[in-house]
């Protein structure tokens, strides 16, 4: 058996040194040859059709560039706008005297529109516009200032239509050389269109390297033109390797500087996929290949058909026996024969039906017992939210009714008011998330009802970051660490009271202190509620039932790394405080 095999393996290993490899390699050299030559073709082409467009778009840049010359020495819009008028009327007149952009939006197509932004009030319709104060602070319109009658090209926003065009911006100034305004020439997208008409493959017309001015996709207009790899304004042509979506591409640029620019410069880049053009030379190739494969099949199955029978069972038995190995007990495989290796491969298909069904039995009972520890949670969960500690409300019923007795002080109406806010918070489902704005509306209202009750010897501050209370958390997660301050802290204290009240951004987190200057508590007797609050099999009938709640309910609702930290010294005071995510659903 053993002489046999490696007679097949030297049959085997003669046919591929002298056969198989030296018409692989051929083959190899063959299309890669043909790949190169169809690719550099196909970049030549690209190339002559960049500088067709490079020419077109200069041409275009150029006639504008000279239309905003004859703008810009033109007299009569300088009269125009240097014109003192005492009437309406006599601003119409003079605007119709000196039509100075009709014939440039008449006669040449490569203009979308002309607008001047003027720094005098004069008139305001489709060309003249007044500069005011929020135009005047646009960087544009600070930058064409500062540049001083310099020609500055952007992608910009039309005043009347919020449209963006690739616009020329430059600086008019009077007989003085004082600024009249801003000149602003914004160029046709339909003659940006003409340059790459008839272009086989995307093309882009990008500033500065930058901003993406014109391409096919209307989406991509304005978006960052990230495929220039960090370069700078570079000019000249020249061709990168980039892979855009999963597909590597060639992208030939065109980078030149426009006539009388000093700051900018504008590229035509082209992507070239390198898999559509080589698409055509791989198919000749793996049909070469196909048919060289098959002749090569052919000798092989003739050179094994002796001894690839009983060599190619064992390998079955041995491939089955791997993937058992492996984990996998699905062998749906027959094994062909009448003999003792078909028996032992019939006994291994019947070994690893046994094993998979005993695994498919552990794993439905993990299923279970998973399925009910959750079921165990949430009946947790429903059972620490539906805990609401009535100490306050007993409380506040019995100061109202007394206050109601002995003094008549309308001030009752007030606290019913407040009271009745937060019965409808506390009454809200505890498993609906609310605003943190709520959250701490119900906090004020319980503070304002408390200073009612303890008058001087209660004060408080609060200190909330504006700019987190949008976010989502579940409700009375912050009252009861305000109640247990009071209850336990500064109800107790002899003196005036003082409590402190801070929630603010931490990180990804919400940070929520609750700081009393009461009677604080001894170190073993913090530990004690520390440690109490943390086990999930406490089972309270005393007051710090709500402490407990509450950092129960933030574990199971947002994981073991939120709850309630305490910190206290006797006689001074305690402070509470917890993190909770911010959410914004």
């Amino acid at each position: 058996m053993k002489k046999l095999l490696k007679v097949k393996y030297k049959l085997l290993g003669i046919f591929i040194l002298v056969t198989a490899i030296p018409i692989l390699l051929v083959g190899a050299y063959l299309n890669f040859g043909t790949r190169e030559i169809v690719l550099s073709n196909t970049m030549s082409e690209v190339e002559a059709n960049a500088d067709k467009m490079e020419m077109r778009l200069k041409s275009i840049i150029k006639r504008v560039i000279n239309i905003s010359d004859l703008i810009y020495i033109n007299q009569d819009l300088k009269t125009f706008l240097a014109g003192q008028y005492d009437s309406p009327l006599e601003v119409y007149n003079a605007y119709n005297q000196y039509p100075v952009f009709d014939d440039y939006l008449t006669y040449y197509e490569e203009i979308e529109k002309i607008q001047f932004f003027m720094k005098k009030d004069i008139i305001t319709d489709s060309h003249f516009i007044y500069a005011n104060k929020v135009i005047q602070n646009q960087h544009w319109y600070q930058n064409a200032l500062m540049k001083r009658g310099r020609l500055t090209w952007l992608y910009m926003q039309d005043h009347w239509t919020s449209k963006k065009y690739l616009a020329l911006t430059r600086t008019v100034f009077d007989h003085e050389n004082q600024p009249l305004g801003v000149l602003v020439i914004y160029i046709s997208p339909d003659i940006l269109k003409s340059v790459v008409e008839g272009v086989s493959y995307n093309t882009f017309i990008t500033l500065d390297n930058k901003r993406i001015v014109y391409n096919q996709n209307i989406a991509l207009l304005g978006r960052h033109a990230n495929f220039y790899q960090n370069r700078n304004a570079d000019i000249g042509n020249y061709v990168m390797d980039k892979t855009i979506n999963e597909e590597t591409v060639k992208i030939n640029v065109h980078s030149f500087r426009p006539e009388k620019s000093l700051d900018n410069t504008i590229q035509i880049a082209t992507q070239v996929p390198i898999d559509g053009i080589i698409h055509e030379p791989n198919t000749i190739f793996t049909r070469g290949f196909l048919i060289s494969l098959g002749a090569l099949s052919i000798s092989l199955i003739l050179i094994g058909f002796f001894t690839n029978s009983f060599h190619k069972r064992i390998q079955q038995l041995r491939r089955a026996m791997f993937q058992v190995a492996k984990g996998n007990f699905h062998i749906t495989q027959e094994m062909k024969g009448h003999d003792e290796i078909k028996e032992v491969y019939k006994d291994l298909q019947t070994t690893s039906k046994s094993v998979q069904k005993i695994i498919d039995e552990v794993y439905i009972h993990k299923i279970k017992e998973e399925t009910w520890k959750r079921k165990q949670k949430e009946m947790d969960f429903k059972m620490l939210a539906s805990q609401i500690n009535p100490h306050f409300l007993y409380n506040t019923l019995e100061m109202i009714r007394m206050k109601a007795i002995l003094n008549k002080d309308p001030e009752v109406a007030k606290v019913i008011k407040m009271l009745s806010k937060m019965m409808r918070s506390s009454l809200k489902r505890t498993d609906q998330s609310i605003p943190l704005s709520e959250e701490v509306a119900l906090i004020e209202n319980y503070l304002e009802i408390q200073k009612l009750r303890f008058g001087e010897h209660l004060s408080y501050k609060m200190e909330i970051d504006e700019n987190i209370l949008s976010y989502k958390i579940t409700p009375l997660l912050i009252q009861p660490l305000v109640e247990n301050a009071i209850i336990h802290g500064l109800e107790m204290k002899e003196e005036p009271g003082m409590l402190r009240i801070r929630i603010q951004e931490d990180g990804d987190d919400i940070l929520v202190e609750v700081n009393d200057n009461g009677v604080g508590m001894s170190l073993e007797k913090l530990n004690e509620l520390n440690n109490r609050m943390k086990d999930q099999d406490y089972q309270s009938n005393g007051n710090s039932i709500g402490l407990h709640n509450v950092h129960q309910r933030i574990s199971l609702l947002y994981g073991d790394k939120y709850g309630i930290r305490m910190d206290s010294v006797e006689g001074s005071g305690t402070t509470m405080s917890m993190n909770l995510p911010k959410q914004k659903n």
